[in-house]
């Protein structure tokens, strides 16, 4: 039985501090570890996965949105978009008399870092999260598409859910023709300089962090908004929400096999806005020079990511065909409106009534996926794979308890349940290290859920945190036209377009198949 919102938050806590209050056990675990290595067994339980694809995810509760297209060798073309509710920074606002518009910026900024190269002189930045390095195409509309807060279906009393596979529904809403169109857009690293308006009114050199800077029709802005200046329209944010309801920022493809970028929407560092430069009348008696002046429209209300593309007839057609009863030879795992797997740990009850009878102290227990060469040679891997509760749709003990968690260097946080991707010989694959959850399953007496394995481009954002790096619960997101055990999926999964394959239960290299590896005492 699914766990709702608030139960869940409450069981994951409660997970936690359980755990913590045990913290004397696992020390004398670690101390038995240390003392007497020899006595340290490997067995190897045999478990099944298969794939699920995941066919519409909600997107309107992400801190951040991706925008373009990633052309993947396995799963083939798909582009993300974005739609956007526009606010008033003001309300009711005044621009003065004959105010005239000089032009329209829109400033969304991108995740970026200041390079070692740069100098005293020159700041030269380096992009974050931009997947691919070739240009697509961008358009934005405004939209009739109208975005609540609150779903109307359930007497408002719960939050709006929007959702990947709603592009069609906003295209059918567009008003007039396109206000802007790029044919060949790349995401560029490169800073921007703007001249930004200052207090004296004269304009101030302002050196930006790179950013998707799109200028926009002046006529329209003019007609839309400066024309409005004291209607009911804007009189307030409610209004204007239902007068200018949303942009839609569309990608597509356009030959060149595209990038994808992950769009800063948080304000944290800077706004995303439209930022209209007009000039006015300066407002004293005998001053005939016009004043410039500056508005912005927050990009900072409802908004949700759409995503377009199919994978190829044959992935669907093998992913089709695996089944929870045999599990898989292989794994295919795509983020996004893509696909996931599902792992059952000891899908032999008669083994696990072994194991627990026999009382072993489980030292470690890992699941270890190898990637298939022979499927996916093209292309970088997923940096991390993240491993929940799908039954419960909350983290496993071991994300809690992980010691390793950094706040300032999430690529290497928890790296103890979740290994970067590595390489050897035989070439790469994942690590999963789940020896609390495999101990309590064969000494307490937990329940074998489901387990789920998706992408992740930062594993510390599946669960919120406080301050101290607490954990609050997991960031989920729901799901729709998909099996009841699959209603909902790590948020994070959205914010990446990346792929692999790996081998699976039945795979035909039986080295690299998956197995439960449990390294364990026994005193008996």
């Amino acid at each position: 039985m699914k766990l709702n919102r608030l139960f869940q938050t409450m069981a994951s806590m409660a997970i936690v501090f359980a755990f913590i209050g045990c913290d004397e056990d696992f020390t004398e675990i670690g101390g038995e570890i240390i003392n007497n290595p020899s006595n340290v067994e490997l067995r190897e339980v045999e478990v099944k996965a298969y794939s699920q694809k995941v066919n519409s995810i909600q997107t309107n509760n992400l801190s951040n949105n991706i925008l373009g297209v990633n052309n993947h060798p396995v799963y083939g073309e798909s582009a993300a978009s974005l739609v956007t509710q526009v606010t008033l920074s003001a309300e009711n606002p005044s621009f003065g008399e004959n105010a005239q518009l000089d032009s329209v910026v829109m400033t969304i900024p991108f995740f970026s870092t200041q390079s070692s190269a740069s100098t005293d002189d020159q700041i030269i930045y380096e992009l974050d999260s931009l997947y691919g390095n070739e240009s697509f195409k961008v358009s934005v509309f405004e939209t009739s598409f109208f975005l609540n807060d609150f779903d109307p279906n359930v007497g408002f009393e719960q939050r709006q859910k929007y959702y990947s596979d709603q592009q069609d529904q906003v295209e059918q809403n567009i008003v007039g023709s396109a206000l802007f169109v790029e044919e060949d857009f790349k995401p560029s690293s490169l800073s921007f300089t703007s001249y930004e308006v200052g207090a004296n009114g004269e304009n101030d050199t302002i050196v930006n962090a790179p950013a998707l800077r799109i200028k926009l029709p002046v006529d329209f802005f003019q007609q839309k908004i400066i024309a409005k200046e004291g209607s009911g329209d804007l009189l307030n944010n409610s209004n204007f929400k239902n007068y200018f309801r949303s942009l839609f920022i569309k990608a597509e493809p356009n030959g060149s096999g595209g990038s994808q970028v992950l769009l800063d929407l948080s304000g944290q560092n800077a706004s995303p806005r439209i930022s209209l430069y007009y000039k006015r009348d300066s407002g004293v008696e005998g001053e005939t020079e016009p004043v410039r002046a500056r508005y912005d429209l927050n990009l900072n209300g409802n908004r949700f990511n759409t995503f377009k593309g199919e994978f190829p007839e044959e992935i669907v057609q093998i992913i089709g065909s695996q089944t929870e009863e045999t599990g898989a030879e292989n794994l295919y795992l795509k983020a996004q409106e893509g696909s996931m797997a599902v792992i059952e740990l000891f899908p032999d009850a008669d083994v696990l009534e072994a194991l627990k009878n026999e009382e072993l102290l489980v030292n470690e227990a890992d699941l270890t996926f190898y990637v298939n060469n022979d499927l996916i040679s093209d292309g970088d891997q997923p940096r991390r794979l993240y491993l929940y509760d799908l039954t419960n749709n909350t983290f496993l003990a071991d994300y809690a308890l992980d010691a390793s968690y950094s706040v300032t260097n999430p690529d290497m946080s928890l790296t103890n349940f979740s290994e970067v991707v590595s390489e050897d010989e035989t070439g790469k694959f994942y690590n999963l290290r789940i020896t609390n959850h495999v101990s309590s399953i064969i000494n307490d007496g937990a329940e074998n859920v489901k387990l789920g394995l998706v992408i992740v481009p930062n594993i510390n954002t599946v669960v919120a945190r406080g301050a101290q790096g607490s954990i609050g619960g997991s960031l989920m997101s729901a799901t729709r036209e998909m099996p009841d055990l699959v209603d909902q999926i790590p948020s994070v999964n959205s914010l990446t377009p990346t792929g692999t394959v790996l081998h699976g239960n039945a795979s035909n290299d039986e080295n690299k198949r998956l197995k439960l590896k449990i390294y364990y005492t026994n005193f008996n």
